[in-house]
């Protein structure tokens, strides 16, 4: 009797690194990864450029980032009185904050360079 319970107890103990790494497992965690996002849209006639801070999500599709992207452009459009496009490409996902975050600092300071007033939208 206490050998079978000896030869039970191995088995379990070899089972759980296949229990731990087993492809469902993975499977379950593999939509936590993350992007970073931000939109712009510059208006050279008055100067002005509109940005979001960059923020982490779950990894989208192409078209959610579209749909980030038209609803900025919503935003924009509503509070400052102008007639963006909605289809255009106004978001941008990165696969890490600091690329997300060094590309955003290169446009905002490239922008300021040129004299243009730099707007803060929030839309997450």
């Amino acid at each position: 009797m206490k050998s079978a319970f000896l030869f039970s107890k191995k088995i379990f103990l070899l089972t759980i690194p296949v229990l731990t790494y087993s492809p469902l497992h993975h499977f379950a965690y593999a939509n936590t990864r993350t992007q970073s996002i931000w939109c712009s849209i510059s208006d050279p006639a008055s100067e002005r450029i509109f940005v979001s801070n960059p923020i982490r999500r779950p990894i989208p599709s192409r078209m959610a980032i579209m749909d980030y992207g038209s609803r900025f452009a919503r935003t924009v459009n509503s509070r400052f009185g102008l007639h963006v496009v909605l289809e255009g490409n106004h978001c941008h996902a990165f696969p890490s904050s600091y690329r997300a975050a060094t590309t955003y600092a290169a446009l905002v300071s490239r922008m300021a360079d040129q004299n243009f007033k730099i707007i803060s939208v929030s839309i997450f």
